[in-house]
């Protein structure tokens, strides 16, 4: 007997082709075989039908899907291994589509970590394809292509550039642009803390108590004069013991990761981008070092549990006495158990630096889920030094001071948890505060006026740009690097050097203003479509409806901007009486100018703030008065070309002619007879601003599209 196993990756073909040996083919898809088209009618999700007509759009997969329909044709049976999630499901449909199988008789298989015992152990257990679910990822197919085919073309002229809006990255471009605009004009406001030095007792390091200023949540105590005569008169102020205490307190370790925490953690421990995590982390599931990484649950199956505290076991490391359990976000598809080690008694793996420091991470984190609590002994007091009299304001001098000791490490004997740079929050050395008790005397060493200033919020990361996504419900986990990919591309967004901070770029805020009409550019209606593609998962919608109202939304949305909204207005230049309109650089993305109907009068216009500004450098006078002009009589002016060949052109933009021996010679089209043939027009002048004008035929020309996927 031969069978065909088709699974995603190419890597991961390979590895279980050597699990499963000889009589098995394992082929790979290399991703999604067939998608919509990129031109024509078919091209778009339209109603009433909503009809979605698939192509395999390039040279490659149509090899691919060759070498599988031979494959299928010489074996026996035919399994689908794709990636046990909504995706996945929609690529066992399609290859069933090319390879003429029935949904329902196809024989698919999932499994969670490529090793040879849930290999077999799912080929064992083959099921239909799982066509509601198919169903939800068309739907979300739909969607995606109806945002940026009916929308950026619209966008793009509303703001003059080329410009796409997605389902996704619109929200997600939103929230940076936000805080964009937040730290911009943010103004910091002056306040002033006082701290009380206290002194050791039984040799033990100083500790600090805080002044309890009174103020509310979201206040701040302004007045430095009162501030620093506070700290100035604490070493001689009597200081009383008013609450006292100190008790254990317990920290439990974090869940094993799910794919956002993953790429958090990832990205700031090892100092990449999330993409590069997700890379790692394809690679560690295709050789079967891990489990499957898209997951959104953080609990562990059965077995998942079993391994990991024998691990702890066999290591002497102590372990939790009950399993741990998490309770996962309400939005949560928990099919997926968490990511974790498939073999945790392997201490490394990897190809690359990446993979093996990743590795490490996913490994420690789900160890550590599986061991006790680390234990702190927390001691906390509050110092009464009566009411504080300066001048004529009044304020009780209360202070307080927090210590704490970690007594048992617990889990984090074996694994820290990273910070993200850049969030603003202030580390500070361990305080330690001895134990005392109620009405004991004290005084301070000395006292200190602390001048402090708020802050802005801090910039997004990557890291925490994935976390604001995730609290906001936008998109799912395995989508996140590609929004943040698509971003990047787009020139939305951009980072300054090797710092993690995001900038949003002016054609990043051009968009978002741009896009506010439109529902899906909201932070909740991403939101509301995973519920319904959820729904649609359940049986519980049909996908049309949704595809309906989405796409009655966007009409009715575009029905409403400005028509013709691309920036065209007279031109600034003094006599020249044309239309100016602006324009994206080819060369430089996010770099624009304005480019005039008169084009021959005079430069291409800088961009000034969104504005037409002063012409780019002065315009190539002509050497001299030229033969009257055909078309309206006024004398041209002679140029010459970077090979000194001479023409003539109109003031009035009427048209550009060859020198023929001083007089009007032929259009701009080819070089006079024996001088070489046709001219290159954007070669030909002297100065970019001697170039002839190109012939006006009456025909316009084809439209470059804006629209992106």
């Amino acid at each position: 007997m031969s069978a065909l196993l088709i699974v995603e990756s190419p890597k991961k073909a390979q590895h279980i082709g050597h699990i499963l040996g000889n009589g098995w083919q394992v082929k790979a898809t290399l991703g999604h075989i067939r998608d919509l088209p990129v031109t024509g009618e078919a091209a778009y999700v339209r109603p009433p039908d909503f009809a979605m007509r698939y192509e395999i759009l390039d040279t490659k997969h149509k090899e691919i899907v060759s070498g599988l329909r031979a494959a299928a044709q010489s074996a026996d049976a035919v399994y689908i291994a794709t990636d046990p999630d909504r995706e996945g499901e929609g690529i066992a449909w399609h290859v069933c589509q090319v390879l003429k199988i029935k949904p329902g008789e196809a024989k698919r298989v999932s499994y969670q970590e490529v090793t040879e015992t849930a290999i077999r152990k799912a080929l064992l257990a083959p099921r239909p394809v799982n066509m509601r679910l198919v169903a939800a990822q068309e739907a979300r197919r739909a969607l995606d292509r109806m945002v940026g085919w009916e929308v950026s073309p619209v966008l793009s002229n509303s703001i003059g550039a080329k410009a796409s809006a997605g389902r996704v990255q619109s929200p997600a471009l939103a929230l940076v642009v936000e805080r964009e605009r937040a730290i911009k004009s943010f103004k910091p406001t002056a306040f002033y803390q006082v701290l009380a030095h206290m002194p050791g007792k039984d040799g033990v390091s100083g500790w600090r108590a805080s002044w309890i200023d009174g103020t509310k949540e979201g206040e701040y105590f302004q007045d430095k004069a009162f501030a620093q005569a506070l700290a100035d008169a604490l070493p001689s102020m009597p200081l009383v013991v008013s609450k006292a205490e100190s008790k254990p307190v317990r920290r439990a370790p974090a869940p094993p990761f799910t794919t956002s925490s993953m790429q958090m953690d990832g990205a700031r421990a090892l100092k990449v981008g999330v993409e590069d995590i997700m890379k790692a982390a394809q690679a560690l599931f295709d050789n079967g070092h891990i489990t499957y990484h898209r997951t959104d649950s953080p609990n562990l199956s059965e077995e998942g549990e079993g391994l990991l505290r024998a691990a702890l076991e066999k290591t002497g490391l102590p372990v939790v006495d009950k399993p741990r359990r998490w309770k996962a976000k309400g939005d949560a598809q928990e099919a997926h158990e968490a990511v974790r080690p498939t073999k945790p008694m392997l201490e490394e793996a990897g190809e690359d630096a990446n993979q093996r420091a990743l590795y490490q991470l996913i490994r420690k984190r789900a160890l550590a889920s599986q061991m006790p609590d680390a234990i702190y002994q927390q001691t906390s007091c509050t110092l009464n030094g009566g009411t504080f009299h300066w001048r004529d304001l009044s304020h009780p001098a209360l202070f307080r001071a927090v210590g704490s000791v970690l007594t048992d490490p617990g889990w984090r004997a074996l694994y820290t948890e990273s910070e993200d740079e850049g969030e603003g929050k202030e580390t500070e050395a361990a305080n330690p505060v001895p134990k005392l008790s109620v009405g004991d005397k004290l005084k301070a060493e000395r006292g200190e006026m602390v001048s402090k200033k708020t802050k802005a919020p801090p910039r997004y990361t990557e890291s925490t740009l994935i976390k604001a996504l995730e609290d906001h419900g936008v998109g799912r986990p395995s989508t996140y690097a590609s929004i943040i990919k698509v971003l990047y591309k787009r020139d939305y967004m951009k980072r300054k050097g090797k710092a993690p901070a995001l900038y949003a770029t002016d054609l990043g805020e051009q968009v978002v203003d741009a896009l506010r009409p439109f529902d899906f550019a909201g932070l909740e209606y991403t939101r509301l479509i995973e519920e319904s593609l959820d729904l649609i998962t359940e049986g519980k919608m049909p996908p049309r409806d949704l595809l309906a109202k989405s796409y009655a939304d966007i009409q009715s949305t575009i029905a409403t901007m400005p028509k013709g909204a691309d920036n065209s207005q007279p031109c600034p230049v003094d006599g020249c009486g044309g239309t100016v309109s602006r324009r994206e650089s080819k060369k430089k993305k996010g770099s624009f100018f304005w480019a005039c109907s008169n084009r021959d009068n005079h430069n291409l216009l800088q961009d000034k703030d969104g504005t037409p500004g002063e012409p780019f450098g002065d315009k190539v006078e002509s050497n001299t008065d030229g033969p009257a002009c055909p078309e309206c009589g006024k004398p041209t002016g002679r140029y010459e070309t970077s090979n000194r060949h001479g023409f003539f052109r109109c003031a009035k933009g009427h048209g550009t002619w060859w020198d023929d021996k001083g007089a009007i010679g032929k259009l701009w089209e080819t070089l006079p007879a024996g001088k070489g043939g046709k001219a290159k027009p954007e070669a030909a002048a002297k100065k970019s601003a001697g170039k002839p004008a190109r012939k006006r035929t009456g025909k316009p020309a084809a439209r470059r599209s804006t629209i992106m996927d």
